[in-house]
């Protein structure tokens, strides 16, 4: 699969996240609280560390790799440090939405 065709799979599999996450949120969890914008950027944190690990090189194992969609550089998940960033965030942004 080129890299077209991930990102717009990987683009396609967001919109329907969001798209079932605003669906639910106006029908089973309209009495719940939950911070969507957390949940939504914890989405896109994971979804950014797949695109890295499927996109970028095997052999490349810097911290920082040029970033799959857009300009500029990302934290590479196949570095161990960088796998443990990755983990921390996602982590604190789970604590923080709670």
């Amino acid at each position: 699969m080129n890299k077209d065709k991930v990102i717009g799979v990987a683009l396609a599999v967001l919109t329907l996240v969001i798209i079932i996450l605003y669906v639910l949120k106006n029908t089973l969890l309209s009495n719940v609280n939950v911070n969507y914008v957390g949940l939504i950027f914890a989405i896109v944190l994971i979804m950014n560390a797949i695109l890295v690990l499927i996109l970028n090189p095997k052999k490349q194992n810097k911290l920082f790799v040029s970033r799959p969609i857009g300009y500029g550089l990302t934290i590479n998940p196949r570095n161990p440090i960088g796998i443990l960033i990755y983990v921390l965030l996602i982590l604190f942004i789970f604590l923080i939405t709670v």
